[in-house]
């Protein structure tokens, strides 16, 4: 999967800290940067986007990393931040509570609110960043951590760690295309985690933020089912369509909408993968829950502005003409 790369060891040691600031406020917003570590500072951080989330494979001798200021407003603040310790050992504050990450552990908070991690020794990380959209409607408890307290939750919480401890793992080989069904995959264990979490504190009926992640989980999951509707989400969620309709009245969209929405960035997404090869519109159409490849062209077109042809025909030459170098 492609990436970009950042590392300290090109630079002059009494610069290191400098530029490992610069690296973490590029992505992070204004942080404060603190290196523990009287040796030499040597840091790396790989960045890759997978969808809408952005991770961050981060190795780093100890060091502390701060958040005091949030009077102004950065890229980050239309994110949440997860943090996943995957060697070394962790500390993390927010408010006023405190979590100690073991290999293993992770933690969601929102990096609007200060903060502070500190790693008292070489540590491995990976650090995803969440946009808020993802999960609107849904309160997100301060500096949510897998600190469980019944079997439910503590499942849950290792199911998702499990994964992204793999994933961090695999991200270097893992082929672009794959990038928004593996985004897919976390996003909804996420949702699971916080839903399940939601219940336990509020009751079996879940509030509407609640719903609306349960019910975008479900979508994305059953794309490729032409038979995925209003009907079959109400009945899979055991609610009322005109609920359905409720929950997403703060949307721009529908749910209906969002469902071809989401259908048509797929579709996008294959087109362009499989830009040179012997691909049919229809199939990629057809593989993404379409029916009807004359409605697909009809839809596509009113999104991109062109067809799906000449949109598969644009990146294949895209894909062709020599790649710029920085």
């Amino acid at each position: 999967m492609n990436a970009h790369h950042f590392s300290t060891l090109l630079e002059h040691p009494a610069d290191r800290q400098a530029c490992w600031g610069r690296i973490n406020e590029s992505y992070f917003g204004a942080l404060r940067v603190q290196c523990l570590d009287t040796g030499t500072f040597d840091a790396r951080m790989d960045a890759y986007e997978l969808g809408p989330l952005g991770m961050f494979m981060i190795e780093a001798p100890s060091h502390r990393v701060a958040r005091p200021d949030t009077r102004h407003e950065i890229v980050l603040d239309e994110h949440y931040k997860l943090v996943l310790q995957l060697e070394g050992h962790g500390h993390i504050s927010q408010r006023d509570r405190e979590f100690h990450l073991h290999p293993g552990d992770w933690s969601l908070y929102d990096p609007r609110v200060p903060y502070a991690i500190t790693n008292p020794e070489r540590s491995r990380l990976l650090a995803i960043t969440i946009p808020r959209q993802q999960f609107k409607g849904m309160k997100i408890p301060d500096l949510h951590t897998c600190e469980a307290h019944t079997p439910a939750m503590q499942g849950l919480y290792a199911v998702l760690g499990s994964f992204l401890t793999s994933l961090a793992d695999q991200l270097p080989s893992l082929p672009n295309a794959v990038g928004r069904s593996v985004s897919d995959t976390v996003l909804g264990l996420l949702a699971s985690t916080l839903a399940t979490h939601s219940d336990e504190q509020f009751g079996m009926h879940p509030v509407p933020g609640v719903l609306k992640a349960r019910v975008k989980q479900f979508v994305h999951a059953h794309l490729a089912d032409p038979a995925l509707s209003l009907d079959l989400i109400a009945q899979q969620l055991r609610c009322s369509k005109r609920y359905l309709h409720r929950v997403f009245e703060d949307e721009d969209q529908t749910l209906d909408r969002f469902i071809w929405q989401m259908r048509l960035e797929r579709c996008s997404e294959a087109l362009r993968n499989a830009a040179g090869r012997r691909t049919s519109v229809s199939e990629i159409a057809f593989a993404w829950g379409f029916n009807s490849s004359a409605h697909f062209c009809r839809v596509f077109k009113a999104q991109y502005g062109v067809s799906p042809r000449e949109f598969q025909r644009r990146e294949a030459e895209q894909a062709a003409s020599p790649a710029l170098t920085h």
